[in-house]
């Protein structure tokens, strides 16, 4: 083999490495650019839906439970309190508010309607206030997972994390948030 070929062999191995290291921020790229154009089509081609409602009903059950578990550190009334919330309250909390809410929340109408300063219920605008750029961190936790943590510019608070899981071998879909909850 000639040195020609071996470079060129080289050149595109080192450029299909390079592209899929990239794809997960091209996807990104791309949710952002069809929420900023209000394209909810396009915005919902990246996420799946099942995989976000999921993740999110199970981010509600381990605050409910750790809500449980910090009253059920006060002796025995507040452990059995505790147990009873745990087998009876939070599975009807849980089936009458926070899986309705998270159904009603994670559509891609919901989704375009947020896009514009909708309330996702009502359709009617809130007031518009100046825009403010959040700030990003993205980096690669896994082969297969990907994060992005967005929070408010010059803010104290925890930032939500946006997690985005591979399907296929350049393809990412936004599959999980991470509420500061």
């Amino acid at each position: 083999m000639s040195n020609r070929a071996k470079l060129v062999i080289i050149s595109l191995l080192v450029a299909l490495g390079t592209w899929f290291y990239l794809t997960p921020y091209i996807a990104v790229r791309g949710m952002k650019s069809a929420a900023e154009t209000k394209d909810a089509a396009k915005l919902s081609s990246y996420v799946n839906f099942p995989a976000l409602r999921s993740s999110l009903k199970a981010s509600f059950r381990a605050k409910l439970a750790a809500n449980a578990a910090r009253s059920g550190q006060q002796g025995f009334f507040g452990t059995l309190g505790a147990a009873i919330q745990v087998a009876f309250v939070n599975p009807v909390i849980e089936t009458l508010y926070v899986n309705p809410m998270i159904d009603t929340y994670v559509t891609p109408r919901s989704l375009a309607r947020m896009m514009k300063g909708e309330n996702p219920q009502s359709g009617k605008a809130h007031p518009k206030s100046k825009p403010v750029e959040p700030d990003y961190f993205m980096a690669y936790e896994s082969f297969d997972r990907f994060v992005v943590n967005v929070k408010k510019k010059g803010s104290s608070q925890k930032p939500v994390g946006l997690v985005f899981n591979r399907e296929g071998l350049f393809s990412w879909k936004l599959s999980a948030l991470r509420l500061p909850i």
